[in-house]
């Protein structure tokens, strides 16, 4: 099966359990489609195998932000 759709949003104030996060995940193959609910738990649980790879990403781009703030000082520095 492959994934075809995944929605996590939040639970709008007016809804029990506001706050927290729902979603919905759907998978397709030649046989149909299959929709599952996502929980706030299991919402919890993509949220923190996401964490990792959202660190990761932060770190390079505050390596390549210092690395363009030092070359653009040396570059200032030669003028």
């Amino acid at each position: 099966m492959v994934l075809k759709e995944l929605k996590i949003a939040m639970i709008p104030s007016y809804r029990e359990n506001a706050g927290q996060y729902e979603g919905m995940a759907e998978f397709t193959d030649a046989s149909g489609n299959v929709a599952l609910k996502l929980t706030p738990e299991m919402c919890d649980q993509i949220f923190l195998i996401c964490a990792e790879g959202i660190l990761t990403v932060a770190k390079e781009a505050a390596a390549n932000l210092v690395c363009n703030v030092i070359e653009h000082r040396k570059e200032l520095e030669a003028v």
